[in-house]
């Protein structure tokens, strides 16, 4: 635009030398008579002059027409991509809210979900898991006369666990533990600290042991461990000092995962009152995010405590949990 008025203002001053020559060419008519020269001659000069500057004006108006044109071409093409530009925008936007109300459909239906596993939930007397804490009940020391029992309570609960066999009496019902979806791990064959905790060869050469004796009761292999008194144990240094550094580090150079526990019921120690292990068992760290609960499962009192320790972390949304090789394992301090 700024262009087209310069042009046009250039045409303006071409008008204006045209005037100005003609009133130029008057006064050197005057001037021819007065000083005698020819007046054809001069006509025929400012003649000339006014035909280069017609030629010139025909020039310049050609040249504003065709930027006039290139203004108007532009001008016609910018509205053209606005629109364009507008109707993309447009599209895109619808796109975005479509996509936006299929994803608000989906938070409404999983709400609607959660809130029918809620109440379902609730007219059991149990809450949803958050996804938090996790739980994972052990039994060492069986199998023995009470861990049908055991395994009974855990089916009406719906709830898996964690069996460190030992060899004995009841070894049959090591294949009714796995048949029933449970882990089972090694605790030992001999539970006797003195002849496991002699020497590392002897400690391995029982490990071995038990480990057989578990392949042939259930066809599976395990490697899953709990140390006869767990890591931090100090009565092994009576026999063999420094072994459980020794094997604690050995047993994971051989692909063995051990666990100890951070929650324990106390029954191993004779307590026999439901309500005292019932307040131990459900004692655990707030800030762990695996409670693994120590019990035995050669323990009358324990079957009937049981059932009180999983409403507690059931009610709690907490959820329960088989150990496996893979769970991140809860470790004491190594005592010898």
């Amino acid at each position: 635009m700024k262009i087209l008025v310069k042009k046009l203002t250039k045409r303006q001053k071409i008008k204006g030398i045209v005037v100005a020559l003609s009133v130029l060419l008057v006064a050197v008519a005057s001037v021819s008579v007065f000083f005698g020269i020819k007046y054809s001659v001069a006509r025929k000069q400012l003649s000339q002059a006014v035909n280069e500057l017609s030629e010139l004006q025909s020039s310049m108006n050609v040249q504003l027409s065709e930027e006039a044109s290139r203004y108007n071409e532009i001008s016609e093409n910018r509205d053209f991509e606005s629109a364009a530009y507008e109707a993309e925008i447009e599209n895109k936007s619808k796109e975005y809210q479509s996509k936006v109300d299929e994803l608000n459909k989906k938070i409404n239906d999983l709400n609607k979900q959660l809130s029918q596993k809620k109440e379902q939930a609730a007219s059991s007397g149990q809450t949803v898991s958050s996804g938090g804490q996790t739980v994972y009940l052990t039994f060492d020391d069986g199998p023995s006369a009470v861990t049908v029992d055991i395994l009974n309570v855990l089916d009406k609960y719906s709830v898996k666990a964690t069996f460190f066999v030992t060899s004995g009496k009841y070894n049959s019902v090591m294949k009714e533990i796995v048949n029933r979806g449970h882990s089972i791990g090694l605790h030992c064959y001999n539970h006797s600290y003195s002849a496991i905790y002699k020497s590392d060869e002897a400690y391995f050469a029982d490990l071995q042991k038990i480990s057989d004796l578990v392949l042939s009761q259930t066809g599976k292999e395990s490697k899953l461990i709990r140390f006869p008194g767990g890591s931090s144990n100090t009565v092994s240094k009576k026999y063999s000092n420094g072994i459980m550094s020794r094997i604690t580090k050995s047993v994971t150079e051989k692909g063995y995962v051990y666990f100890d526990w951070n929650c324990q019921t106390g029954d191993a120690e004779g307590i026999t009152d439901i309500n005292k292990l019932v307040k131990n068992g459900t004692t655990y760290p707030k800030s762990a995010k695996n409670i693994v609960i120590l019990m035995h499962d050669t323990k009358s009192a324990t079957v009937k405590a049981l059932p009180q320790i999983i409403e507690f972390y059931q009610k709690k949304g907490m959820k329960f949990a088989a150990l496996t090789v893979s769970t991140a394992p809860v470790h004491h301090k190594v005592g010898n």
